[in-house]
């Protein structure tokens, strides 16, 4: 084979990048390592290049992420004085990205073979297309139903009075959490999980990435609506898979993060719904949301330890 000549080098150093792929971390120990290794995999067909922002991890996440970091050039790292939240370490990361498109990624996930160039090969067939995502599915293969219609006030009236659990497979009662789609159709959507998101860059940053002030939860509904609102589609394709094992960072600390689920739940109809006439209704829902938190908070101190495999909202 012959050598590459000194001018083919350089040009190949000052190629645009690809993709950034950002990660915010926080005690991931039981799973950064496995995830950055299946990225890192897929990122030798590719010109890419991986951003983590740790928000104070106290456990061993910060050794393996250092020790990742000398072991890799990809990798930058930086590491908060507080645990500032997933909104605002994604944006962190967003402000260093050099990539043509931003994969948003969840540490506790492992990237499945060729995912990310199949990802980007299907965002770049069509200029249209704001944001694909995989599927993603347990460790054991189950399918998780990570899909989302954007809420509206009914969607919390039927959640809180449990007309969704009674009748889950209903596109009425359970329309928000697409009871009736089955996870496994190729298919134009409102709103993906935030846990793995290929997002256009050049639309990610004109929207200035995720609202701060949704520290945790709606930041991903927030974002597609906001996206779908400038007309780009978003589409769920499942024939690409991540497994995904699903909240945990969040289950460590669930009370506290059961609580500012709610909170933003409320703030994200103050935002997307501020015509007059829904006013009543947006005071109507929150008075639910905050009410609906003391059976939830109980039911979590009743049975405090025992994992849940659903996507981590009301």
């Amino acid at each position: 084979m012959p050598e590459s000549q000194p001018g083919e080098a350089l040009a190949d150093m000052e190629s645009p990048i690809q993709l950034s792929v950002i990660i915010v971390t926080y005690n991931s120990s039981s799973t950064i390592g496995v995830c950055l290794e299946s990225v890192f995999r897929e990122l030798d067909s590719l010109k890419g290049e991986v951003i983590i922002v740790d928000n104070q991890s106290t456990d061993d996440t910060v050794s393996i992420l250092n020790e990742h970091a000398s072991q890799n050039p990809l990798l930058t790292v930086e590491f908060n004085g507080a645990n500032r939240g997933f909104a605002v370490g994604n944006n962190q990361a967003l402000e260093i990205a050099r990539g043509e498109h931003i994969f948003v990624l969840n540490p506790d996930t492992v990237l499945q073979k060729d995912v990310l160039k199949n990802l980007l090969s299907e965002l770049e067939t069509d200029v249209n297309i704001g944001v694909v995502a995989p599927q993603l599915q347990f460790l054991d293969g189950r399918i998780q139903k990570t899909c989302r219609r954007f809420p509206n006030h009914m969607d919390v009236i039927y959640n809180v009075f449990g007309l969704s659990a009674f009748f889950p497979g209903s596109r009425r009662f359970n329309g928000w959490k697409m009871g009736d789609f089955d996870h496994q159709t190729r298919q134009e959507v409102d709103q993906p999980a935030g846990a793995a998101l290929l997002v256009r860059g050049d639309l990610l940053r004109s929207m200035g990435g995720f609202d701060d002030n949704f520290p945790m939860f709606f930041n991903d509904v927030d974002l597609c609506k906001r996206i779908r609102d400038t007309e780009f589609t978003i589409w769920y394709m499942p024939e690409y898979v991540i497994q995904h094992l699903g909240g945990a960072s969040v289950k460590q600390v669930k009370m506290k993060m059961t609580i500012s689920s709610h909170i933003s739940f409320f703030r994200y109809f103050e935002k997307h719904f501020t015509k007059m006439y829904q006013q009543p209704f947006n005071f109507i829902v929150g008075a639910l949301l905050y009410l609906s938190l003391i059976p939830r908070l109980l039911i979590l101190l009743l049975f405090k330890g025992q994992r849940t495999a659903s996507r981590e909202t009301l």
